[in-house]
């Protein structure tokens, strides 16, 4: 992730789509840790494009995110989201094995 990251993350329009439809995205989502930590992370939107600003810093504070690792997000509900991350390849209980596009640097999993 690079500085701006650490304040907004853009979320792709595809997964917005999906997630919410075309123009029923919430003002705010809830983000649980793998630690149990909960933060809660406001949306904007500038360009109709979603963005996780106000709140986010504090979520990639906690988690120590930096540049070049992979966070996937599970939603839980359509406001909640379990984040997983990985740094270097490597999760506090898995890894990935292939290489993924990290343009976004957003990803959605579902179970």
């Amino acid at each position: 992730m690079n500085k701006a990251d650490e304040v907004i993350l853009s979320i792709p329009s595809d997964a917005a789509c999906k997630l919410w439809g075309v123009d029923k995205a919430p003002a705010n989502v809830m983000i649980h840790t793998d630690d149990g930590r909960i933060f809660n992370v406001w949306l904007s939107e500038s360009k109709e494009n979603l963005f996780f600003f106000q709140g986010w810093s504090n979520v990639t504070q906690h988690l120590g995110l930096s540049k070049g690792c992979l966070v996937v997000f599970n939603p839980l509900d359509c406001t909640t989201f379990k984040v997983s991350y990985f740094l270097d390849g490597v999760s506090g209980s898995s890894f990935w094995t292939c290489l993924l596009h990290t343009s976004s640097h957003f990803y959605v999993s579902h179970s």
